[in-house]
């Protein structure tokens, strides 16, 4: 704590400064002035907690300097000492918020007492003022986070914020009544990939970071508040009450000042003007389906309205389904081969690359099924209720190239890596995924009863029947045609022992539609036709 000595006499000061303990009374710096001026310029280079001063000082008095001081540093404590006992100077004291007025001569226990209040008094002043800064930096911090949670709120239930407009002009000084607004949303997955790889590490700085230059911007022309919305990942929010008829404009300049800071430009969808804040969701709607139903193969234009061009229709165009392709897929997966993996996938990205219009709705619903397929892919190997991989929370492929343009190619390798990693991992496991000969095995016994010729499971399994006759024989250790007989003919022999079915019936069921064919089959691989089997099995049956 500091202490200022004010007074043209040197014994008094001298007088001031035997009388008290100064460290006793927590004083660790003790400051010297002969007149006001030179007093002020010390008040403002050191802010002495307490302040002495005389009345009568050549340049300029006490009564003048305590005016100042109440002006300039309120924290500092005065106390006056004088050798005029004048009530005029007693009351100007106190106007301005000195504590004592004491008289020459000093006497010690006065001023250890006007000492002792006055350092109670900044003491309780300095609390307060701690208190209230502490309390001005949580708001400072939390003021960003509560904006943003009010701004979400506004557009997710806009109807119950009545007292909005006090809010915006407490807040961002906004005088008069707002009657339309509009939202935008800048899409972090319209953006540069090096942003994700240079954010990766700290994920929320990113939106930290847009937020802040978008809101350089708008508070510049008072025009309104970006934020990350709540409710969704991957876009800021951006509610426009101000330069609406500019917004394309205002949000070009503000696209460019994100790449000043952070070299990068992102994709921005601009919602319909609406009535502010009740239908502030309507606007969000339409500019999130400006984000979402826009033409990735064409984003010369970064910045874009909601309008025909980025319609329903044009959104719903594509009739490309990852689920049409994931059969043929599956089965390589299961059989453990990249290449006949790369062929499978090569089917649906031939569709892809003749297709005129990609959305990022298409994107995630195509994301979507994939996620799916890997649940199911991956279900025999974790048990009923769903797979679960390490790899289950990995993000959606990168869209966009450095420059902006469509990553088909990284798309691709997406889907591609991320299925051959499944498949790895399967490979490297328990072994309880079935191989594509198995899973042809299982086909087989499940379907007994329909015509299982080589081609029929070519088309079925998305496999050559070469490569079929070949693999089958090296896991089963059974050509194909063998297999389906042997397995009919056991499971005719079950029907025969355990049944009372008609000879045909049972032929049907075991895939022979003719009954003669069947017996003959039977005798070959029995030595006993249908009926002379049955007679063995009950006459067992009997004598057991």
């Amino acid at each position: 704590m500091k202490a200022l000595i004010i007074d043209d006499e040197w014994h008094v000061r001298e007088a001031i400064k035997l009388l008290v303990p100064w460290e006793r009374f927590g004083i660790h710096t003790l400051l010297e002035a002969t007149d006001g001026l030179s007093a002020i310029e010390l008040i403002e280079a050191e802010r002495p907690a307490i302040i002495f001063t005389d009345m009568m000082m050549p340049n300029m008095n006490g009564m003048e300097l305590l005016e100042w001081v109440a002006r300039h540093s309120p924290s500092s404590k005065v106390i006056v000492i004088s050798g005029h006992d004048d009530f005029a100077f007693v009351r100007q004291t106190l106007k301005y918020g000195g504590l004592d007025y004491l008289l020459k001569p000093i006497e010690e226990s006065q001023l250890h007492g006007a000492l002792g209040r006055a350092i109670e008094g900044w003491k309780a002043d300095e609390e307060a003022r701690s208190s209230e800064r502490n309390r001005n930096m949580e708001i400072n911090r939390l003021k960003p986070v509560y904006l943003d949670q009010y701004f979400s709120n506004l557009i997710s239930e806009p109807a119950e914020h009545p007292s909005i407009h006090a809010m915006l002009e407490q807040q961002f000084a906004v005088a008069r009544p707002i009657k339309e607004a509009k939202v935008a949303l800048l899409s972090l997955e319209l953006g540069p990939p090096s942003i994700r790889a240079k954010f990766a590490a700290c994920w929320d700085l990113i939106y930290y970071s847009l937020a802040n230059v978008c809101n350089e911007f708008l508070r510049a022309k008072s025009a309104g508040y970006a934020f990350r919305y709540r409710g969704q990942e991957n876009e800021i929010a951006i509610v426009l009450w101000d330069c609406l008829d500019r917004a394309e404009s205002l949000l070009s300049d503000i696209n460019e000042g994100i790449y000043k800071a952070l070299n990068a430009r992102f994709g921005i969808g601009i919602g319909e003007t609406v009535v502010f804040p009740a239908q502030l969701d309507a606007s969000y709607r339409s500019a999130r389906r400006s984000i979402r139903h826009r033409n990735l193969l064409q984003m010369k234009t970064l910045v874009q309205a909601h309008g025909p061009h980025v319609s329903e229709a044009v959104a719903a165009k594509s009739t490309i389904f990852f689920t049409d392709y994931e059969q043929r897929i599956r089965y390589a997966l299961q059989n453990g081969d990249k290449e006949q993996l790369s062929s499978a996938y090569e089917a649906w990205f031939k569709v892809l690359e003749q297709s005129d219009s990609v959305t990022l709705e298409q994107l995630h619903l195509w994301w979507q099924e994939f996620r799916l397929a890997r649940t199911m892919w991956t279900s025999d190997k974790t048990g009923s209720g769903g797979g679960h991989l390490e790899s289950d929370e990995v993000h959606m492929p990168a869209v966009l190239q450095e420059n902006l343009g469509f990553n088909l190619a990284q798309w691709k390798r997406g889907f591609l890596s991320e299925t051959e990693e499944i498949m790895e991992r399967l490979a490297n496991g328990d072994g309880s995924t079935p191989s594509a000969m198995q899973a042809i095995a299982k086909y087989i016994e499940q379907f007994l009863h329909e015509e299982l010729s080589l081609q029929d499971i070519s088309n079925r399994f998305f496999l050559s029947r070469e490569y079929i006759s070949r693999k089958f024989k090296q896991e089963m250790n059974e050509n194909l045609t063998d297999y389906i007989t042997r397995v009919r003919i056991e499971q005719a022999k079950r029907l025969l022992a355990d049944t009372q079915l008609k000879i045909s019936n049972i032929a049907e069921r075991v895939g022979f539609q003719d009954e003669k064919y069947f017996s003959k089959v039977f005798k070959k691989w029995t030595d006993h036709s249908p009926n002379e089997y049955r007679k063995l099995a009950f006459g067992d049956s009997r004598n057991g």
